[in-house]
């Protein structure tokens, strides 16, 4: 064995050092160390040296792992828009046979008070504010609604066949639904917020409800 030359020190490493884990696991932890962050200061008030603060490593590593803040930025938006559509797939698959319940379950449960669902709304609220000045940001933006509208109509077409509502044009009313969920979000998950998210929820469903032709009301 070679001697350590005399006067040579041992160098402790560092956290980053001892945890080295492969480039997508240190991706995706990134992106989830980043989202409650984003959410609380904003999409564009964020720096790299706050991400690799919140992540526990150096910005050199946020920089190794990432071409750009941006690209940051962007898979963060990303991974919350994908989470979202999964759970809108998931719902629409639970196995129940009866629509209605279907629906409402499924707008029920956009409406909540956990920490999950208010940062996806702030984080929905910094994407709609960036699609309005960037290109890419609004096409990704479209890309989300045309996948949200066509969940809900497939719900509705399904309901009109099976005689559970009454619509004429189940396209327009996906879209009013998906209009109504985003004007209520904003009005409720605000800062000073004037209703609140108890409220919020049961305007929507008063407006599917009445749109639909849903009697059985609670």
């Amino acid at each position: 064995m070679t001697e350590m030359k005399q006067g040579a020190r041992l160098r402790a490493k560092s956290v980053d050092e001892r945890q080295r884990h492969p480039t997508e696991v240190r991706r995706r932890l990134v992106i989830e160390s980043a989202r409650d962050l984003i959410a609380d200061k904003g999409l564009f008030n964020v720096q790299i040296r706050d991400i690799s603060r919140v992540c526990g490593v150096s910005p050199g590593t946020i920089t190794y792992h990432f071409r750009s803040l941006d690209e940051v930025l962007w898979e963060v938006i990303k991974a919350e828009t994908v989470e979202f559509n999964e759970l809108l797939r998931e719902a629409v698959a639970n196995g129940e046979t009866d629509k209605s319940t279907k629906l409402l379950s499924l707008l029920e449960g956009m409406f909540r008070s956990d920490p999950n669902t208010r940062r996806h709304w702030l984080l929905r609220m910094d994407l709609w504010s960036a699609a309005t000045r960037d290109d890419a940001y609004g096409e990704w933006m479209n890309t989300h609604y045309e996948a949200w509208w066509q969940v809900l109509r497939d719900i509705i077409d399904a309901g009109v066949e099976d005689g559970e509502f009454k619509c004429p044009d189940p396209w327009a009313f996906a879209v009013s639904i998906s209009s109504t969920v985003d004007g209520l979000a904003i009005q409720c998950y605000s800062r000073s917020a004037r209703i609140s998210v108890v409220q919020a929820r049961h305007h929507l469903l008063c407006h599917v409800r009445a749109g639909l032709g849903i009697v059985d009301a609670d």
